[in-house]
């Protein structure tokens, strides 16, 4: 995200300026030397009982504009003239690709013989540096390290630049580095004994490693609710965590050291543009997504779009076409950014949500991306501090995206109560309309049943009558007689239709569970109902086709030719059932019915069965409607009974 260098037309400018500049500064130098006024290099001296020494610019430099000086050149006592006082922590602002040599002279005053010096050169994105100390024998042991070198070059495992001095008390000597540099960065460099080395670094390890923790913990718990929810929200925001978490990683050296030592070419991919481009990418669709599950808006989906469309188009021109200055650049970033977050807040706001945690974390973003851009902002006297301000920032981001994402659960797990109460409402008033018709058609069935038992009575009168003056009308015996066994058959008709209105009810549409079970009461009841259902047109041996049987155990039909037995459930819908017979003729009976829709958990909770049972029924259920292409409207549910399936 940070830009490494500014505009390069910039830079063409002024650099002419700046070669006549130091041209005139060396001709200068070069004329002191000749009459013998050297300078006085700078001396570091380490005195009392101090263990940590800020060296900022307590150094001397030599810019080696044509790279053409050695070690062996740089350290003679005549080339010592050449080099300047460091007066700025940037040492020079021009001149990038022309290697800087540094000189450091350091007197340990000290008369403690167990402090062990360090210099640390803070900044691990120096694109190469290479320090030289002296040997007793006069020349120099080099050490290279650098943005663009493999980690494990380094003597000193640590995501900094670390050199142990040699320095013991009463000694005086003379250090040099070869620096080459990505852009205008500040120099930060301390001198620190083992002890105080030991302590910054597991301090400082300790911390990032609690800022990693938790960052991790909060992109598995996204990636957890993604995975069960599979909504994109949580995708984008674990994009957006892993974006911010490249993003650290890059920026204090853990991932070059950790991740990938023996590939210095993803530090420029993990701190330039494309890291920059994926978290406002990921923050741009998270934010969209955000806004939709609140108020469906045709304008943010699309404006959002568009400014993915700009922020891509940006990104390519700054690859490979006109490069921007950082300034314009960052203007231009922050209305990508402003743009839809401002109509999805004001999209928000007119259906009264008031999303507090979001808005701050945008804010915090912003911060990110200004403060990240904006490498004169000192917000603090401590260069550490200023380096490290963005991690606060993006944990408090994260956070406060965390809370947002957590309010808008509460939110619509309020709306699905909400609904669920209306929806038991409706539920409770089709109750009452079924227990109303229920009782509308008993009182129908009584009143028929009063009527045939009327009927019944009148008929039995009639007949004692008949029977009373049958000598008398012995010339009509033959008429009588017939109309008599008519009126018989009609009465045994009549009183087993009361058994069997009880049945046309259950094949109706209007009964509850209850009244279910009192026409299905039981197992015997339903697999005889079954049998007469199967086999109401004919029998037939399954094994020699022959038609006679006789009835056996659970109204099963027993082959009286080869003795084979055949269950009612054979080659239905309810083979080799799990459960009681008579709750699955009540899910099928619901299943043909358009006024009553269960839930599973509904269902389950009435009929005392797991859930799942619930859901494997109905949908063998639906199996069989769709293979008999079933009409709710024109077919009783008894017609999917005999569907078999296998």
């Amino acid at each position: 995200m940070i830009l490494r260098h500014e505009k390069n037309t910039q830079q063409l400018k002024v650099r002419k300026t700046y070669q006549i500049y130091f041209l005139f500064i060396t001709l200068v130098l070069f004329t002191t030397g000749a009459n013998g006024n050297s300078k006085q290099g700078t001396k570091i001296e380490l005195n009392g009982n101090i263990s940590r020494v800020f060296v900022n610019t307590s150094f001397d430099f030599f810019l080696d504009t044509a790279a053409i000086y050695s070690i062996e050149e740089i350290s003679q006592e005549k080339f010592q003239d050449h080099f300047q006082k460091v007066t700025d922590p940037h040492v020079l602002y021009d001149y990038l690709n022309s290697p800087i040599w540094m000189r450091f002279t350091i007197q340990n005053n000290q008369s403690i013989s167990d402090y062990s010096w360090y210099l640390e050169s803070w900044g691990f994105d120096i694109k190469n540096i290479t320090f030289y100390f002296p040997r007793a024998d006069g020349k120099f042991e080099s050490s290279t390290a650098g943005f663009e070198q493999p980690f494990d070059q380094r003597k000193i495992s640590h995501k900094n630049f670390n050199y142990f001095l040699d320095l013991r008390p009463s000694e005086t000597k003379t250090y040099y580095l070869k620096v080459k540099r990505n852009y205008n960065q500040e120099f930060i460099f301390h001198l620190r004994t083992n002890e105080k080395f030991l302590a910054h670094s597991l301090n400082e390890y300790f911390l990032l490693g609690i800022y990693y923790g938790v960052l991790t913990i909060i992109l598995i718990f996204n990636f957890y609710l993604f995975y069960r929810l599979r909504d994109t929200l949580y995708l984008y925001f674990t994009c957006l965590i892993i974006a911010c978490i490249w993003f650290s990683l890059g920026r204090d050296g853990l991932g070059f050291q950790y991740l990938w030592p023996n590939s210095p070419w993803v530090n420029k991919l993990a701190n330039e543009y494309f890291i920059e481009l994926i978290i406002i990418l990921s923050t741009l669709m998270f934010s969209d997504r955000f806004i939709q599950k609140y108020t469906k808006n045709r304008k943010v989906f699309t404006l959002t779009y568009w400014a993915i469309l700009f922020k891509l188009l940006l990104f390519l021109n700054q690859l490979f076409f006109f490069e921007l200055n950082y300034i314009h650049y960052l203007v231009i970033t922050i209305i990508i950014l402003l743009v839809p977050f401002s109509l999805g807040l004001f999209a928000l706001m007119r259906v009264k949500i008031y999303s507090w945690s979001y808005i701050f974390a945008y804010a915090c973003l912003f911060l990110v991306i200004v403060y990240s851009y904006s490498k004169s902002i000192q917000l603090f006297n401590n260069p550490v501090l200023n380096w490290y301000f963005v991690y606060p920032v993006i944990f408090l981001e994260m956070i406060l995206f965390s809370f947002s994402i957590f309010n808008q659960l509460k939110f619509l797990q309020n709306q699905f109560l909400e609904a669920n109460k209306e929806r038991t409402l409706a539920l409770e008033n089709n109750n009452l309309l079924t227990q109303e018709l229920n009782s509308k058609l008993k009182e129908k069935v009584r009143a028929r049943t009063e009527k045939i038992e009327k009927m019944a009575a009148d008929l039995a009168q009639k007949n004692l009558e008949l029977e009373t003056t049958n000598l008398k009308l012995q010339e009509l015996n033959d008429q009588v007689t017939q109309s008599n066994n008519y009126l018989q058959e009609n009465n045994a008709v009549l009183q087993t239709s009361v058994a069997g209105v009880a049945k046309d009810l259950a094949l109706m549409k209007g009964l509850d569970f209850l009244g279910f079970k009192n026409v299905f009461p039981d197992k015997d009841t339903c697999l005889n109902f079954l049998a007469e259902l199967k086999w109401k047109d004919k029998y037939q041996c399954k094994k020699c086709e022959y038609k006679k049987f006789t009835t056996g155990l659970n109204c099963g039909r027993r082959c009286k030719n080869c003795n084979y037995y055949e269950s009612p459930t054979v080659d239905t819908l309810f083979h080799k059932l799990k459960f009681p017979i008579e709750k699955a003729f009540y899910i099928l009976y619901l299943s043909n019915r358009k006024d009553v829709d269960l839930t599973l958990n509904e269902l389950s909770e009435i009929l005392e069965l797991r859930r799942e049972t619930c859901w494997a029924f109905k949908n063998k259920i639906s199996q069989a409607m769709e293979k008999v292409g079933h009409n709710k409207e024109l077919n009783g549910w008894e017609t999917l009974a005999l569907v078999n399936l296998e």
